[in-house]
């Protein structure tokens, strides 16, 4: 399973990063996989050019057979796509379930998963 993650506003708009366990991308641990999220280089996806994004913002982690997008206590929040409000203005708290194509944002930059089998 490889995972595309697509940048949808900001700078890198229509930029789409493709990441594969198999290479080493991201970090594995016995039961989960996971991608950081975050300004700092040392991130699998750095969003440098979104200074509301924080170094260590944020990771989409697959576990348990689902995905799960998960704040670190990052400054200006994550936000995911509410499918009654379209979109949520209270920043997630902890960790929260996600499905493949839903937006969510870090900073100010809205994203989009989606898997590749």
């Amino acid at each position: 399973m490889k995972l595309n993650v697509m940048i949808m506003s900001g700078s890198e708009d229509g930029t789409t990063l493709t990441y594969d366990p198999s290479q080493g991308d991201g970090q594995s641990a016995e039961d989960a996989w996971q991608i950081s999220i975050g300004r700092k280089e040392e991130n699998d996806l750095c969003l440098r050019n979104d200074t509301y994004v924080s170094r260590f913002h944020a990771f989409i982690i697959w576990k348990n057979n689902r995905w799960w997008l998960q704040d670190c206590d990052s400054t200006n929040g994550t936000f995911i796509e509410n499918a009654q409000d379209f979109f949520d203005d209270q920043p997630i708290k902890g960790t929260i379930g996600i499905e493949e194509e839903q937006l969510f944002r870090v900073g100010r930059t809205w994203l989009r998963i989606q898997v590749i089998e």
